[in-house]
């Protein structure tokens, strides 16, 4: 994966939970809610998409909410950014993060 605006030391040993806690941190909201077994809450993608006015499609489910905003930073969406279950893995996430970061500078 290639992060531009992510600092990989700090990547590498951040948590779900610290991915989204820095999403709502770079968006200016407060962190919303984690679910059980480190799910990340929906919510995250659509305050993104929101505060960003990126304009995608809020009925989307998270993977696909995630997919878009990674896409609309020019990135590329990688399989192994979802897992079953509608799960927006780690490195989905940190792409997540540095689609904002992107958006932000």
């Amino acid at each position: 994966m290639s992060l531009r605006h992510v600092d990989v030391m700090w990547a590498q040993g951040a948590r779900k939970l610290d991915i989204v806690y820095e999403l709502a941190h770079e968006i200016g909201v407060p962190p919303p809610p984690m679910f059980t077994g480190s799910t990340e809450p929906r919510t995250i993608f659509v305050l993104i998409n929101d505060r960003l006015g990126l304009g995608i499609d809020e009925r989307l489910g998270k993977p696909d909410l995630a997919r878009c905003i990674v896409e609309a930073s020019g990135e590329s969406w990688h399989p192994d950014y979802a897992s079953r279950g509608a799960t927006v893995t780690k490195p989905g996430l940190l792409a997540v993060l540095d689609a904002v970061r992107y958006f932000l500078v």
